[in-house]
């Protein structure tokens, strides 16, 4: 694991390019990195999520970590790395393969948008709060106690504006401070767009297509790089 090059992405910052979470990127192209090892890297870098991209051809695909084990699908970190490879890379995508499945790519002005079939999500347990004021005061120990949870309540309902916080620590993840998973299936919940304030101060906007898909955007910028 020495000298290896992660690519970190911070995804679904504010205007000021502000807030977000971050996802670890290692390209692995030649897939010299076994599974065993990739979830090595993945725990020692403790982000929520860290992706390995398997193939750079006309569609990439990808395998994501996180720091206990491999998932199917994570909204930020699938929409880090289009960034990646179209920003950084400067390759014209417009999807990325996660397992078996295809993960649209679009982009709307500085909003990097992808839509993904809900089948591989993870499954996410919703509570709904009186108050954005009650999410904002949770505390970390209140959070330890959930299991793979959103908390979330309305910012103003007539405007879908919601304030939200994720908290998995089931999955070695304290909390997240941006969701995209949870966040397309809580729109798909409520059958509506919504505008999601996470964390600290992540923006994401969200929204249900069909019955079967769903759609999550934000803004993305290129973070440091790291070393493992």
């Amino acid at each position: 694991m020495n000298n290896l090059n992660v690519n970190v992405a911070q995804v679904f910052v504010n205007k000021d390019g502000d807030y977000g979470n971050p996802v670890g990127i290692v390209l692995d192209e030649e897939q010299k990195l076994n599974e065993e090892t990739r979830q090595q890297i993945a725990t020692k870098l403790n982000f929520s999520e860290t992706v390995f991209i398997d193939s750079l051809r006309k569609v990439p695909s990808v395998s994501i970590f996180n720091p206990q084990h491999k998932v199917k699908f994570a909204g930020h970190a699938v929409l880090g790395t289009a960034y990646y490879i179209r920003s950084v890379l400067k390759k014209d995508i417009g999807s990325i393969k996660c397992g078996n499945e295809l993960v649209n790519i679009k982009e709307d002005g500085e909003i990097l948008y992808i839509t993904a079939p809900l089948s591989i999500m993870p499954s996410w347990n919703f509570e709904e709060l009186n108050s954005y004021g009650e999410v904002e005061k949770m505390t970390k120990k209140e959070g330890l106690e959930k299991k793979h949870a959103v908390i979330w309540a309305w910012i103003d309902k007539s405007k879908g504006l919601i304030r939200a916080r994720t908290f998995a620590p089931d999955w070695g993840i304290p909390e997240d401070q941006a969701n995209g998973s949870g966040s397309m299936l809580l729109a798909t919940k409520l059958n509506r767009e919504i505008e999601i304030l996470h964390g600290k101060g992540s923006v994401i906007y969200a929204k249900p297509i069909d019955s079967k898909t769903a759609e999550v955007g934000g803004r993305v910028v290129a973070s440091k790089k790291t070393q493992s």
